[in-house]
């Protein structure tokens, strides 16, 4: 069985409550344990009645209530700390779906009167992730979503656009967007696709006036803009594999290291000046 690593943990607090939480070098969203039985003030030793089932949803009267998927998903997640020891927690998901149960089981009449307590604590829970999601919450929670957005966007492009045009995505990588914000002391929020206009004309200064003379030129005949002002692709769509994206890649790598010497957009602006001039 691979075991995976923890790459972020934090604590998500949702009401009252502070869950433990991390993610996994692989992906994955888990919580502590204890911590699930925390979420619905639950202990964590409890009688555990259905084999292969936390004690919190293990009750003969939930077992209608329990699909194959569930029974599937509550198995414990063995994962190695940061510390480099072993520890176990189950998938974030699994929240969500202990509350669904209960309320399923509460809307049936199913309860025992001792489970009325967790219905409550079940629907503060639904309401609270229902305008997050347990996914975004732990993400923020443990500093994830800096480290996630690419992949996790580039799930939701795959959905609507072709394979061919994804492999474009990654010629820009989000640290250079992210030295741009914090050089202007914009706010950087990795969830929003919406870029400042100016982030085009800061591209085209900075980074294709430096290729190579005509390229630029080129670039614009055979990507023009559209009567709506806007172009329909990206410039270094048309590049090469062999010289154009090469050439490229290694002037983003160069520029990014100028951003992160430099405090603010003047000290860059002065910083490129020297390094770039030399060049030419």
């Amino acid at each position: 069985m691979e075991v995976f690593e923890c790459t972020h943990k934090g604590e998500l607090e949702i009401g009252d409550k502070k869950i433990s939480c991390a993610v996994l070098s692989n992906g994955t969203r888990i919580i502590t344990q204890t911590a699930l039985f925390d979420a619905f003030n639950r202990p964590r030793k409890g009688e555990k009645r259905i084999e292969g089932l936390p004690s919190i949803i293990g009750a003969k009267n939930l077992i209608p209530f329990v699909s194959d998927e569930l029974v599937e998903m509550s198995k414990p997640v063995h994962y190695q700390t940061n510390s480099g020891k072993m520890s176990s927690g189950y998938r974030a998901e699994l929240i969500p779906e202990i509350c669904d149960i209960y309320l399923k089981a509460f809307d049936k009449g199913a309860l025992l009167e001792s489970q009325n307590k967790i219905v409550a604590q079940a629907n503060i829970l639904v309401r609270a992730l229902a305008k997050v999601g347990i996914t975004a919450l732990i993400d923020e929670a443990t500093g994830y979503q800096y480290d996630r957005e690419q992949n996790a966007l580039q799930t939701i492009l795959k959905a609507y656009i072709a394979e061919d045009y994804l492999k474009w995505q990654a010629r820009f990588p989000r640290k250079y967007y992210q030295e741009i914000f914090r050089l202007y002391d914009w706010e950087y929020d990795p969830m929003s696709m919406r870029r400042p206009v100016y982030l085009g004309k800061f591209t085209n200064e900075y980074v294709y006036q430096k290729l190579p003379d005509g390229i630029l030129e080129e670039l614009r005949k055979k990507n023009p803009k559209t009567s709506k002002g806007n172009r329909k692709m990206k410039h270094h769509q048309f590049l090469t594999n062999e010289i154009g994206i090469p050439h490229l890649e290694k002037h983003i790598t160069k520029l990014i290291t100028v951003m992160e010497l430099s405090d603010n957009i003047d000290e860059f602006k002065s910083n490129f000046k020297k390094i770039f001039d030399k060049e030419n």
